[in-house]
């Protein structure tokens, strides 16, 4: 393989990783709307979206595999590489998280409905802009960005909290919906770890673009 054919195959799996990326953050911003405003129909709506998730993710990791097996790459291609894999694994992970709240909000549809708690829709527009600030830091190597998703990882974590408090108060107040009112919990967990798999990649795009580990030292960011 040329020096050319190398660098044409390291842009179209950044390529095929963005895609992942617009792929998961339309399953993403699906989920959210199903759960504020559930629908019978939800999980199958998104079922399409996971199956191109799925070829994205094998055809990544095969390929990213293939060239460091056979390419001997230098220290910067080797790491956007090893990184690759580990992003395309995150991605299917969000990609999963989204079918999960999407199958909680089909529940509560054909069941009893519940009232959403009012941090419910920040906490869901909050890990959409966290996945949309880490692909675009990945792709042009925007450290800021990397550094601004980082930070809002706390938000996601005080949002979930008031979510659940919110939640366990309407379940203390009427005990007949609780089967409803424990999917909504389930699915506000979902976004929560969704936002924390969103942080793992900023984390890996930093690695990409710096060669430093920030994962639990943030403060190297600075």
């Amino acid at each position: 393989m040329t020096i050319r054919q190398f660098e044409l195959e390291i842009a179209e799996l950044k390529r095929s990783l963005v895609t992942m990326g617009n792929l998961v953050e339309q399953s993403l911003s699906h989920a959210v709307r199903s759960i504020l405003h559930p629908s019978a129909n939800a999980r199958d709506m998104i079922r399409p979206v996971e199956a191109e998730l799925d070829a994205l993710e094998t055809a990544i990791e095969e390929r990213a595999h293939q060239i460091i097996a056979l390419q001997s790459p230098r220290a910067g291609d080797l790491r956007f590489l090893i990184s690759a894999t580990r992003i395309t694994s995150d991605l299917e992970q969000i990609g999963d998280l989204a079918e999960s709240v999407a199958k909680r909000a089909t529940f509560i549809a054909k069941h009893q409905s519940v009232t959403a708690p009012v941090e419910l829709e920040p906490l869901g527009n909050l890990v959409l802009i966290m996945l949309r600030q880490t692909m675009d830091a990945f792709v042009a190597g925007d450290m800021d960005k990397a550094k601004l998703v980082m930070e809002e990882e706390s938000q996601t974590d005080r949002m979930t909290k008031a979510c659940y408090e919110a939640i366990q108060r309407d379940m203390e107040a009427d005990n007949t919906r609780i089967r409803e009112h424990t999917r909504l919990l389930r699915a506000v967990g979902h976004l929560e770890h969704a936002g924390d798999i969103i942080m793992n990649i900023a984390e890996e795009t930093v690695f990409i673009h710096r060669a430093t580990l920030v994962r639990h030292h943030h403060e190297d960011m600075r």
